[in-house]
């Protein structure tokens, strides 16, 4: 079998797709913000989200809600509802997304 190897996914030093893998079904990354910050504003999009953080303290928004994560938590959210991540903490928030469209 053939696979595709990238090295530019965002957190990840090696990634492995193996033959008959959809890279376009599920989607990885890791990111780490500092305190008080996020990569990215609230958004909506297709599919379903998990965020998981590693380290840290994260706030979690969906909707008109909020889901506070330490080490070793994760929540799973409905992308077409507002969503997003962002540091609380006095120190780096390191947390892994993994999106199923």
């Amino acid at each position: 079998m053939t696979e595709t190897v990238r090295t530019d996914i965002k957190g990840i030093e090696l990634f492995i797709f193996e033959k008959g893998a959809d890279r376009e079904r599920l989607h990885l990354h890791i990111s780490e913000v500092g305190p008080g910050t996020r990569a990215h504003p609230p958004h909506q999009h297709d599919g379903q989200e998990i965020f998981y953080v590693f380290s840290g303290e994260g706030e979690v928004l969906f909707g008109e809600q909020t889901h506070r994560l330490t080490d070793n938590q994760a929540v799973h959210v409905d992308c077409r509802v507002l969503h997003g991540i962002r540091n609380v903490g006095e120190t780096p928030l390191r947390y892994a997304v993994i999106i199923a469209r």
